[in-house]
């Protein structure tokens, strides 16, 4: 078709997705982090490192691509909030307010020293996020990719920063490997003539609907539409 930018296929082994208020019982398990630093963890890291342990067990050498809109918006706000009253900034707050710092905590505590990158891209951040790790998978296909979409939503006196409706914090984690059986083919599209930009949900919101439902979603985007097209097989898992 015409309008198509881009194609591609991601082998995936398995996914998991997590929402804020979503868990029966208290804050998300992410035990696999020392006690000392989970403590620290943030509402949004937390429910990252949840996704990204339901997606266990990893694999000992694992890549990450870790995606986020805003980042940790919440904890980036109090330190300039601090910064307002004149008072400094906590170190380890400003440790874990960068946008790989949820990643590294995981490295940190798998002792994997494999490669991390962190994309951010606006309301298209989870469709460039699974274009690079198909670029790794491509490049390197014997080494695994894990991806981490983390979202949260910027506080109240940032203004309407985002699109979306429902502005519940949410984590999707998507383990890749070359020889998984299960396929989600991703088309990138340039964006459908219309007057509005109406789309009510998020990019995650619609690809978690592909996986859920089995078959295809397209969501439409300011510089382009995405299309998800999920191929389970029988033997694969989800959490």
């Amino acid at each position: 078709m015409a309008d198509i930018v881009a194609r591609w296929s991601l082998p995936v082994r398995r996914w998991a997705y997590r929402q804020t208020g979503a868990a029966a019982s208290g804050k998300p398990d992410v035990g696999i982090v020392d006690p000392m630093l989970r403590r620290r963890l943030s509402p949004l890291a937390r429910l990252a490192l949840s996704a990204a342990a339901a997606c266990g067990p990893l694999p000992h050498a694992c890549r990450i691509v870790y995606a986020s809109q805003h980042g940790e918006i919440q904890r980036t706000t109090q330190m300039l909030e601090a910064l307002a009253r004149g008072e400094p900034p906590s170190p380890t707050a400003f440790s874990l307010s960068v946008l790989n710092a949820t990643p590294g905590v995981l490295s940190i505590a798998r002792k994997d020293h494999s490669a991390i990158n962190a994309i951010t891209a606006g309301d298209d951040t989870l469709g460039y996020a699974l274009l690079d790790a198909w670029t790794q998978l491509r490049e390197t296909p014997a080494s695994p990719v894990l991806l981490i979409h983390a979202f949260e939503a910027p506080p109240a006196c940032y203004g309407p920063t985002a699109r979306q409706v429902d502005d519940a914090g949410n984590a999707l984690a998507i383990l890749m490997e070359s020889d998984a059986p299960a396929r989600l083919t991703c088309t990138m599209h340039l964006p459908a003539r219309r007057t509005a930009h109406a789309e009510p949900r998020s990019q995650s919101t619609s690809l978690v609907t592909s996986l859920l439902g089995g078959g295809s979603d397209r969501w439409r985007g300011e510089c382009h539409d995405w299309q998800w097209e999920w191929q389970e097989d029988a033997q694969h898992a989800r959490d």
